[in-house]
């Protein structure tokens, strides 16, 4: 409930703004601030069926708005929990990482699998979304990382508090030259079946903003 509760109020956000032609544009992605934000963040990757399945509606938003910036399959993920936000400051020793990797390894492996299901296509003021919803395996995570990271002299700073399980798969380069056709094509797909699959293993990453630019430092196995 508390995930449709949160999916619903980003829509009726984003609507709003597009309706009264606020949406937010990305300065970095149209190249008027040069991007040197980096973080790390333990993120999972998406199955080729789901790629495929979102793919397939962006084509119909691409028809629309072709100016705007689509997600490449490679770069489409969910953001488990942002170990440090992405900043222009971001510096990580190779002790650092090593720490964080070997922490991180422990507290992973006493949670089990996590399922997912992608489930319809929001709007928010400056992006396009996909709805993922998540088993309780995902909460206990989240809540161990946050608890046990401190206790160990590593530092937590999420840029706020991760709840949600989506996948960002477009954000708005230019005002929209079609905003009652995107949102009639975003109500179309609100409901529309995108996938189910279940994540064994997560990715340790430096990575910017739009994950295009990733450096792994572990895959950490979170199947028992």
């Amino acid at each position: 409930m508390q995930l449709l509760k949160l999916y619903h109020n980003i829509n009726n956000q984003g609507h709003a703004a597009i309706q009264s032609n606020n949406e937010q544009i990305d300065q970095h992605l149209i190249g008027i601030k040069k991007d040197h934000r980096l973080g790390l963040t333990i993120l999972t990757s998406l199955p080729a069926h789901v790629c495929r399945n979102i793919n397939i509606c962006l084509q119909e938003f691409k028809k629309l708005e072709p100016a705007q910036y689509y997600y490449p399959a490679t770069d489409m993920h969910i953001t488990i929990i942002d170990i440090i936000a992405a900043n222009t400051k971001f510096y990580l020793s190779p002790l650092e990482k090593k720490k964080y990797t070997e922490v991180l390894s422990q507290i992973i492996s006493t949670v089990g699998t996590i399922h997912w299901e992608l489930k319809g296509i929001i709007i928010s003021p400056n992006a396009i979304l996909v709805k993922g919803y998540y088993s309780d395996n995902l909460i206990k995570l989240r809540n161990l990382i946050r608890h046990e990271l401190p206790l160990k002299g590593l530092m937590l700073q999420e840029r706020y508090p991760t709840n949600s399980g989506h996948v960002t798969i477009a954000r708005f380069t230019s005002p929209l030259q079609h905003p009652h056709q995107i949102l009639a094509l975003q109500e179309q797909f609100e409901e529309i079946a995108l996938g189910k699959f279940r994540t064994a293993s997560l990715d340790l990453v430096v990575h910017d903003w739009y994950n295009h630019n990733s450096q792994l430092i572990s895959a950490i196995s979170i199947d028992n």
